[in-house]
């Protein structure tokens, strides 16, 4: 690799614990074989990505506090930190994995994404995710995580989400209004306490009521709207009421156990271990920062409460520092910079991705500038199983390993 050099240590320090998901870990590294090029729509994707980069560093984003939108079913029970290890190490797995559900409303936006996590005992958490959280999708760039879908179907979704939190998915469902219209037709009408009003306007600008604050009776094939309904309020207010609605569907599943679903699978398993015990619903920690043309609300996760929520909640986390990861695509085979985030897994927080410089790479390079890295940049060999550890002298401070990915790495 160009200014670069393959003398290794004989006996590297091990790593010391480094925060996966500094905000620096979004700027360009400073390796000079690497590219970004790709056509116009690239450039597109470049510079907006590079306005929501410095939109990240406002001073003076307005503080979401979510700490109160949770909601108990049966006794409480205090959550817990995870304990660090000194490398990335998933915490005791539950009989069901967690799974991600998105409902995806009538303008094939997806509106409303929870994490059903059941714990290791019956019981577990719902987290909400706001639809607008922006998050590093792999080969796309930052980015409001719903648009994951868009870009690639519930695999890339899980695969963004899965990399945000450092947790592994079970499994994706997502439901369309006739998905979700099936998978709550048994228990039947549900009495939901909407927090407050929802309104919008109509073409003449008259404001028009939707729900009323109170109780209001929400009809199976009437829950895409009822969830999906923004009107004059924001994403939040939208996922407060999306938490009361889950909260009255745990509250019927127990008392109607025959109405829990048994398609899918996975989705089945992890409702039925959640209504088994205590359900508490959480909120992804974020703060509002902005807007996007489309997307609406943008917010940026607070990193430090997101580490913590992940080490009590997921019993697949992993529970210590995850090695930051770039991924240069050294081949210019499509798809190759999602294959090798697939292979890593949940255990590598990949915040960069683009194109090397050239795309006659024969051997995978897994680049380290700092020899206290090395014992991350072994962990990422092990992982992919090929290339050769690259010894770099230029600095690099952005992220712990860089990976080229050369024509020996053989998508799964």
């Amino acid at each position: 690799m160009t200014e670069s050099s393959t003398d290794t240590a004989d006996t590297a320090d091990a790593a010391g614990p480094v925060d996966p998901d500094d905000p620096s870990a979004f700027e360009p590294i400073h390796i000079p074989e690497t590219t970004r090029g790709g056509g116009r729509a690239h450039q597109r994707r470049r510079r907006r990505r590079q306005r929501r980069i410095r939109n990240f560093g406002i001073g003076a984003a307005v503080l979401v506090v979510l700490g109160s939108v949770v909601f108990l079913v049966g006794p409480g029970k205090d959550d817990g930190d995870g304990t660090a290890a000194d490398s990335p190490t998933p915490a005791q797995v539950a009989a069901a994995p967690p799974v991600l559900v998105v409902y995806n409303d009538a303008a094939g936006k997806a509106t409303s994404l929870f994490v059903l996590s059941p714990a290791k005992e019956p019981g577990g958490t719902i987290v909400l995710i706001p639809p607008g959280t922006m998050t590093e999708i792999v080969s796309i760039g930052l980015e409001p995580i719903s648009r994951s879908l868009e870009f690639g179907g519930a695999t890339r979704l899980q695969a963004t989400v899965e990399n945000m939190l450092g947790a592994s998915l079970g499994a994706t469902a997502v439901l369309d209004d006739a998905g979700l219209t099936a998978l709550l037709a048994p228990v039947g009408p549900l009495d939901v306490d909407v927090p407050e009003r929802v309104e919008q306007l109509d073409p003449t600008g008259r404001v028009e009521v939707l729900y009323e604050a109170g109780t209001v009776t929400v009809q199976p094939a009437d829950a895409g709207r009822f969830l999906a309904a923004k009107g004059r309020s924001t994403d939040l207010a939208r996922l407060a009421r999306q938490q009361k609605f889950l909260e009255a569907w745990i509250g019927a599943l127990r008392d109607r156990r025959d109405a829990a679903p048994t398609q899918p699978p996975a989705l089945a398993k992890a409702i039925d271990a959640l209504v088994s015990g205590t359900v508490r619903t959480r909120v992804l920690p974020v703060d509002a920062f902005g807007t996007g043309a489309a997307e609406g609300e943008l917010y940026r996760v607070r990193k430090d409460e997101l580490s913590k929520l992940v080490a009590a909640v997921f019993p697949s986390a992993f529970t210590s520092a995850r090695p930051r990861v770039q991924i240069l695509n050294g081949t210019g085979a499509v798809g190759l910079a999602e294959a090798v985030r697939n292979k890593l897994g949940a255990a590598f927080s990949v915040g960069l991705t683009g194109n090397a410089g050239s795309f006659d790479h024969a051997t995978t390079e897994i680049v380290y500038s700092d020899r206290a890295k090395q014992a991350m940049a072994k962990q990422v060999l092990d992982a992919l199983g090929v290339g050769a550890l690259v010894f770099s002298r230029l600095p690099n401070d952005v992220v712990d390993v860089t990976i080229v990915v050369g024509k020996d790495f053989v998508p799964a």
